[in-house]
């Protein structure tokens, strides 16, 4: 079996409300999708993330088709690993030129369709060729609701069977410092309270905010500073050791695992299969931080499809904790499949048929693709 084609296809709308996030806001929800095509029948697809910057699709488009197709044209597909290290080798000295992380998310996609492919080809899903299931449901936090006033769209969470949620910061912080003191007070004291920062601290804003949230008795507190602050991770954890700290979705090196996890500068890591570099690379990155001790919760923010290739991934690994659900009013991010996923109390199942286990809705996506 060979490969004979690789396309990137870019689907999305405007959003009618700009989703605040401390980086800049979010004015379109787009997903990026590849599909590898072979000439036995066989086709796989994935997802990339496109989310930042909003001329990343354009970029994701020129690398995917115009760069690492060429080196796996004709190469077998069933040697996901080989070609995953064949994109990683080919392209690292480009690292130095442009975005790691844009070159990064480019393999994601590809070798996701890699999987998916490999999955149907055996007959197994994609757990199974990751060594088997842990898991059969996967529990997960919801992220997404109600940026105006996260305490009232905690609570709908709740209410909704969810034990956990996350609320974004990074704007005001005397407002955001507000908002989270309202929405644990609202959410009560067993309720699982996440705060993701976006990377939008340097180290002395990091600490007059940490010490505003120490008494909210967090699950965690993500992203405060940039994702190669390995020192101000370092500092932040001793400074603040009841604050667990979380980090992960912005790193693309295995070697950066291992260092974080080593120093005891974070409590989670969140791998991302359309950022981290594919399923090959966040599996290597949760097999790397399992010899700490360190559980890992697999970041998503894209389409369904992505979506299913991280509850793979959480199956398949002993050291998985909880799993991002985005809960944001995007139907397309479902409707891509026949049978979107449903997460009920909080809680979905993992997918049993071969590959992904998804079926693709191609009306959904023709309708939303985006030309370029």
């Amino acid at each position: 079996m060979k490969i004979t084609q690789i396309r990137f296809v870019l689907c999305g709308y405007a959003l009618p409300t700009p989703i605040p996030l401390s980086c800049g806001s979010l004015t379109h929800r787009n997903f990026g999708l590849v599909f590898i095509e072979t000439d036995s029948g066989f086709t796989g697809v994935g997802e990339t993330s496109v989310n930042f910057p909003p001329w990343c699709v354009h970029e994701r488009r020129a690398t995917i088709e115009d760069g690492l197709a060429t080196l796996l044209i004709g190469e077998n597909p069933l040697d996901v690993g080989r070609l995953h290290d064949k994109m990683v080798n080919a392209t690292r000295a480009f690292t130095r030129m442009w975005a790691e992380g844009a070159i990064a998310q480019a393999i994601s996609g590809i070798d996701i369709a890699l999987w998916d492919i490999a999955g149907k080809f055996y007959g197994v899903p994609i757990w199974q060729l990751l060594g088997g299931r842990y898991r059969e449901e996967i529990d997960c936090y919801a992220v997404g609701f109600n940026a105006t006033d996260p305490a009232a769209g905690a609570l709908e969470m709740k209410a909704r069977g969810y034990t956990h949620a996350k609320m974004r910061i990074g704007f005001d912080d005397a407002v955001d410092i507000r908002k989270a003191h309202a929405m644990r007070e609202a959410v009560g004291a067993d309720f699982g309270m996440m705060i993701d920062a976006n990377q939008a601290f340097d180290r002395s804003r990091a600490r007059r905010v940490l010490k505003q949230l120490e008494a909210l008795e967090l699950f965690w507190l993500e992203e405060p500073l940039l994702s190669d602050d390995l020192e101000g991770y370092v500092a932040l954890r001793w400074e603040f050791p009841t604050i667990p700290l979380a980090w992960g979705e912005n790193a693309f090196r295995l070697s950066d695992y291992r260092e974080f996890t080593a120093e005891d500068a974070i409590q989670f890591v969140m791998p991302d299969p359309c950022r981290s570099g594919g399923i090959t690379a966040a599996a290597r990155m949760c097999e790397a931080v399992t010899e700490r001790g360190v559980p890992f919760s697999p970041h998503h923010y894209g389409s369904d499809i992505g979506f299913a290739a991280a509850l793979h991934l959480a199956a398949s690994k002993r050291n998985f904790s909880i799993m991002l659900r985005d809960e944001a009013p995007v139907p397309l991010r479902g409707d891509v499949l026949k049978v979107p996923f449903e997460v009920k109390n909080g809680v979905v199942r993992v997918p049993d048929r071969p590959g992904l286990g998804i079926e693709l809705n191609m009306s959904a996506i023709q309708s939303a693709t985006i030309r370029l």
